[in-house]
């Protein structure tokens, strides 16, 4: 059964927009549904598919931390996105480049959120399965 969506608890739902609306942009996602308490967000090419979501947290429960990652087409692409959270109020969690401790081709960008969840863009490039 694939993944139908997911959501992450945030402690700002406008905190947490100020960061994801222009990361999730830049991914080619737009806002799908938004209300008070919760937002999804959806690829611009199907956007009743909410794939994504902020989901305001009880303030007396603990949040967690959450590690989600979102695929690249190219390590440019990787690059581009990591920018776009950075400025947008992401703390650096690792610079875009190789991880070879992942896979021979893969390459990744890991930031935190305003509630310091993990984000991660990915791209991952199998042709170096067949370079072994």
């Amino acid at each position: 059964m694939p993944l139908h969506h997911v959501a992450v608890y945030v402690s700002d739902i406008k905190k947490s927009r100020e960061f994801y609306d222009p990361v999730l942009a830049a991914c080619g996602y737009v806002v799908s549904f938004a209300y008070d308490e919760f937002v999804y967000y959806a690829p611009a090419s199907n956007p009743h598919a909410a794939e994504f979501g902020l989901t305001l947290a009880d303030p007396s429960k603990p949040i967690g931390s959450t590690h989600v990652a979102f695929g690249a087409s190219s390590p440019s692409e990787v690059a581009e996105w990591y920018q776009v959270a950075m400025k947008s109020g992401g703390k650096d969690n690792g610079a875009p480049g190789i991880r070879k401790e992942y896979h021979k081709g893969y390459f990744g960008a890991f930031v935190h959120d305003p509630d310091g969840h993990n984000i991660e863009f990915v791209h991952i490039d199998v042709s170096c399965d067949a370079a072994t």
